[in-house]
């Protein structure tokens, strides 16, 4: 079957309702009043096969809060489309990770830190036993698992101990992303330039180390420091690939900042990319114009200024560039 040009890759927030109140979460900004029902994200799922998406990651929210989250996740599996999740791990039962495995679903388990105190500081009381005991069914079942830490002041410093714990627990990667000043995150928690470049030189020392993976979320800047071949970073500025989606299904700039560029409710998925494609502010994005020090930064091609919403949320100007980089920082 062959599709006309749209998008290839959906992340979907499937829900904002959460059992866990974490200090970082930006999706608390979402009200849970009209969340997609199960008929409508099914017809979703089958509109996005039809339109040739082949991949959607799911988030929240925690998405196992949903009790038909594995009948979306299984749809979307068996009209050919890979999947991915994010969650806490506090639902993870057997019969939740078994299904996982058999529908090919790449988990993504939340973990803030290298000890229980830093974790669960984060998270809540007693969350340091459910994920470790969630790493612990994922493998038992072999589950494809990745870890995540939402790196920020409270827990920075741990970087290295959060991968070897990662790879301890048998995930096949450990993936850092800075915490954002939206939804229940203060700018308190940001993290500056320096402390940011620390992470980076941490990451890249101890995957050398370990030999073991390490994917960096929302930090197109870091090649700028990082030289392992077992770090890689992903450069988002606004790929004309993509569709962001929150839980009442508006397409989002980005998925944590408010602007709204369509919705599936009113569009079919093809339609809403189409229309992300045509605002301006997605071409002014796309192709921005870069002055210095981005202008002869040897990534500007593929960082583009960095993360917009980033610039958005801190400096106040969507155009600016990316305030976390260390070039923009004048520290290298």
């Amino acid at each position: 079957m062959s599709f006309a040009k749209g998008p290839r890759v959906v992340i979907w927030l499937l829900t904002s309702k959460c059992n866990l109140a974490c200090h970082h979460c930006y999706t608390a900004r979402f009200p849970q009043e009209r969340e997609l029902d199960e008929e409508q994200a099914l017809t979703l799922v089958e509109s996005m096969a039809d339109s040739g998406v082949r991949h959607i990651g799911f988030s929240g929210g925690e998405v196992f809060l949903r009790e038909d989250a594995l009948r979306i996740i299984k749809r979307a599996f068996k009209l050919g489309m890979s999947t991915s999740v994010v969650t806490n791990g506090s639902l993870l039962t057997e019969e939740i990770v078994k299904e996982l495995h058999d529908s090919q679903v790449l988990t993504f388990l939340s973990i803030d830190g290298a000890h229980k105190e830093t974790h669960e500081r984060i998270r809540g009381s007693g969350t340091w036993s459910f994920v470790t005991a969630a790493a612990e069914k994922l493998q038992k079942f072999s589950a494809k698992f990745y870890t995540i830490m939402a790196v920020s002041r409270l827990n920075y410093t741990e970087v290295s101990g959060y991968l070897s714990l990662a790879q301890e627990m048998g995930a096949s990667a450990g993936c850092l992303i800075p915490v954002m000043p939206a939804g229940r995150a203060s700018k308190k928690l940001i993290l500056p330039p320096d402390d940011m470049v620390t992470v980076l030189q941490s990451a890249d020392e101890t995957a050398k180390e370990l030999h073991f993976p390490v994917s960096l979320w929302c930090t197109p800047f870091a090649k700028l420091v990082v030289k392992s071949n077992s770090v890689f970073s992903n450069f988002c500025r606004l790929s004309n690939s993509e569709v962001d989606l929150d839980p009442e299904g508006n397409v989002l700039l980005c998925d944590v900042i408010d602007i709204r560029l369509s919705n599936i409710r009113e569009k079919s998925i093809l339609e809403a990319w189409r229309e992300q494609e045509r605002n301006s502010l997605t071409k002014s994005l796309t192709n921005p114009k870069l002055a210095e020090p981005c202008l002869d930064c040897p990534l500007r091609n593929k960082c583009r200024g960095g993360c917009f919403a980033r610039a958005q949320l801190i400096a106040g100007d969507i155009l600016a560039p990316d305030p976390l980089c260390p070039r923009i920082a004048g520290l290298i």
